[in-house]
């Protein structure tokens, strides 16, 4: 892979020829490599790796940035499945068929926007959920900082959105967790997320301080010793005296009134006297 490759790869698969010639490449080398056919020029001015995302390539030659989900998509950050319409951001009046078009400050040789513009478009623009699976990546990543979206979001119509940026954890594991917890808590549970238990390990969710929520993710049981790991804490859990509630993907994902009836069931089945944390 020569350094072209390697720089429309770095950027995610596409850059504008005012971008590469600003890295160093020359107008030759660019040529040289469009000949060969390792990369290709899909419009003016824009040079893109054969598998580059295809709105990227939208953005590239509408004069636009990625931003909110579709930002998110190419640069594989948590986001939950919505249709699929490309949110861009553009510094002008503009108007793209199929196309959720921000208003908002750009620099003209980005295609992705930069990460607090990504967050805070999208709480600005999605349902709750989705934002908050979208900007806990971001924060847990490193992406952006919880005080940077707390300042972008200071005003007095902006409480909705400070509340679920209160509600983020820096160290959650998957989207999944997040979607369980912000259901519970909406349903008005204490939930503790990550912790660990002092002979069992590390689980999920811990809620109103007796029941334990695992959540099997797609990912998960993929090897004999995961799946070996997880039943000796299952076991290890149940041995104490917790609880344990298993729950699937799908279920929290599109059923999320059958995983609060469940946990209540649970809770209510339950007696108090359990180990506390």
């Amino acid at each position: 892979m020569n350094s072209l490759e390697v720089f429309l790869r770095f950027h995610h698969g596409a850059a504008r020829f005012s971008t590469l010639t600003a890295n160093g490449f020359t107008r030759a080398e660019i040529d040289r490599a469009v000949r060969s056919g390792t990369v290709l020029r899909p419009g003016p001015g824009i040079y893109a790796l054969h598998d580059a995302p295809p709105e990227l390539l939208f953005a590239a030659a509408s004069g636009v940035s990625l931003t909110c989900i579709s930002a998110a998509r190419v640069l594989n950050w948590w986001v939950l499945p919505e249709a699929h319409q490309v949110h861009v951001v553009a510094d002008r009046a503009t108007r793209l068929a199929d196309t959720v078009v921000h208003r908002g400050p750009r620099t003209g040789k980005r295609l992705i926007a930069a990460p607090a513009q990504i967050v805070g478009t999208a709480f600005r623009c999605l349902p709750p959920l989705p934002a908050l699976v979208l900007a806990e990546f971001a924060v847990s990543r490193q992406q952006v900082g919880i005080r940077t979206l707390e300042q972008q979001f200071s005003g007095p119509k902006d409480w909705k959105i400070r509340q679920l940026i209160a509600g983020i954890r820096p160290r959650t594991a998957s989207p999944l967790e997040v979607c369980a917890r912000f259901h519970l808590q909406a349903a008005g549970l204490s939930v503790e997320t990550e912790v660990r238990i002092p002979g069992v390990g590390r689980v999920d969710l811990v809620v109103e301080g007796r029941l334990l929520v695992e959540i099997d993710g797609y990912e998960f049981h993929s090897g004999r010793e995961q799946y070996r790991r997880d039943r000796n804490r299952w076991n290890a859990a149940t041995a104490a005296g917790w609880m344990t509630l298993r729950i699937t993907a799908e279920m929290v994902l599109r059923n999320p009134e059958g995983f609060l009836a469940l946990v209540r069931r649970a809770l209510a089945g339950y007696p108090a006297l359990v180990p506390t944390l």
